[in-house]
């Protein structure tokens, strides 16, 4: 069961620019449990808070709870609390609010993000004694940051005629040349002293990244860059809009993979590759890598001292492949006592796990993938509708919707900037 104390020994290194003690040898601090971690001008952040959030970040990136572990995640969980109790303060003030239904929808979301179905996220929180409300809180100021971002800078944005005619001159230069759908996590070093704890972080990342940990949860849980909101999500980019050790790591990337840990001079990053294309013509990352596609999916148990696994995979398949539809495919996996029957999407290929990817990228509307064996049996999808587009030059309205949304994450940066240097804040650790 995992521990809510806080242990003896933290060292934690600055937050936002202030200057955090370090406790040692300090037993005394594990009984605090109502005690305060920080004070961000009127509001506390209590040290049983602040552990639960830790506790929520590692079940969700299924990071090992050992106390080195958890020295190296608590920094960057404060100030991610820190930091949200900036935006909803700003919020309450400019009066704006997010209704229970948006925060619903915005768990929904990420559920989907991740190839989950409904109520899987909070589930999975539950059984770890993580209470869910948790995850709420987060995408609740997620959501009104960014409402707060859209209605008091937004009004502000004007993307003129000229400014067009250069980004689409810029983008067909660019004609033929390879573009990239990308998503980051950005761990930063404000600090000489937080080098090594964000570097063990930084590596430890890669190895759950590598096992198989969800891009998106370890993003909105560890990033520090606007897109953590988002799952890491950056959009499709050229090389010459990457600084230049991203852009270096990025060139020998390929679909589906990572790049190992980017030392930059504001901290490190590790940026996933989900498709590549080519500006302007035909995608060059396989068929449809836009496709937006809806699965229905079922997993077949696997008895314990049943058949050999290549018989097993060869009866799946054989009784999965006749459905003439997603509902006869559901209907046939609740018949077989199937687990996890229920549907996925609509959502686009790249947003989907890799291995999913991988099964389903070839499928057209009514294919049955071959059986994938998981941990919790046979998992089999069936493809219920397909749609995409190839690359393509943007029009002039995408082109000012990219500006404005370019223009508004700069100012963003600066605005949580701003409320962090106006603000009091107070690390009591």
């Amino acid at each position: 069961m995992m521990f809510r104390r806080l242990a003896a020994l933290f060292c934690l290194t600055a937050v936002s620019g202030i200057a955090v003690a370090c406790l040692a040898g300090r037993p005394a601090l594990a009984q605090q449990v109502d005690g305060i971690a920080a004070v961000v001008n009127s509001q506390a952040i209590t040290i049983d808070d602040l552990n639960q959030r830790v506790d929520m970040a590692m079940v969700l990136a299924h990071l090992p709870d050992t106390m080195a572990m958890r020295r190296r995640v608590l920094p960057q969980v404060l100030r991610k609390m820190i930091d949200e109790d900036l935006e909803t303060q700003e919020a309450k003030r400019l009066k704006i609010t997010i209704s229970p239904q948006r925060v619903a929808a915005g768990i929904r979301q990420v559920e989907r993000q991740n190839n989950m179905p409904p109520g899987a996220l909070t589930a999975e929180l539950k059984s770890a004694g993580i209470d869910p409300d948790l995850i709420r809180k987060q995408i609740r100021a997620e959501l009104l940051w960014l409402k707060v971002a859209s209605e008091r800078l937004g009004p502000s944005i004007s993307v003129g005629d000229e400014e067009i005619n250069e980004r689409l001159q810029a983008i067909k230069a660019h004609e033929g040349k390879p573009e990239y759908l990308l998503a980051e996590i950005f761990l930063p070093v404000d600090r000489p002293d937080q080098n090594e704890e964000m570097l063990r972080l930084g590596e430890r990342l890669i190895e759950q990244l590598r096992q198989g940990a969800p891009f998106a949860v370890l993003a909105s849980q560890f990033s520090r860059s606007p897109t953590a909101a988002n799952g890491g999500s950056m959009g499709w980019v050229t090389t010459d809009t990457l600084s230049g050790p991203v852009r270096d790591a990025v060139q020998h990337l390929t679909p589906n993979h990572i790049t190992p840990l980017i030392k930059t001079r504001r901290g490190y990053y590790i940026i996933g590759m989900i498709a590549r294309r080519v500006v302007g013509a035909g995608a060059d990352a396989g068929p449809d890598p836009d496709a937006t596609v809806t699965l229905a999916q079922m997993t077949l148990p696997v008895p314990q001292d049943g058949p050999p696994q290549s018989a097993l995979i060869a009866r799946a398949q054989q009784l999965t492949q006749g459905a003439p539809s997603c509902a006869a495919f559901k209907k046939l996996g609740h018949r077989l006592q199937a687990l996890g029957v229920g549907d996925i999407g609509p959502i686009t290929l790249p947003k989907l796990a890799a291995p999913i990817r991988k099964a389903v990228g070839q499928l057209e509307a009514g294919d049955v993938s071959r059986p994938m064996p998981t941990t919790s049996g046979l998992r089999v999808y069936m493809m219920c509708s397909r749609s995409g587009s190839k690359a393509h030059l943007p029009s002039r309205g995408e082109i000012r919707r990219m500006i404005e949304n370019e223009r508004l994450q700069m100012l963003t940066r600066r605005y949580l900037r701003d409320l962090r240097r106006n603000a009091y804040i107070d690390i009591r650790l």
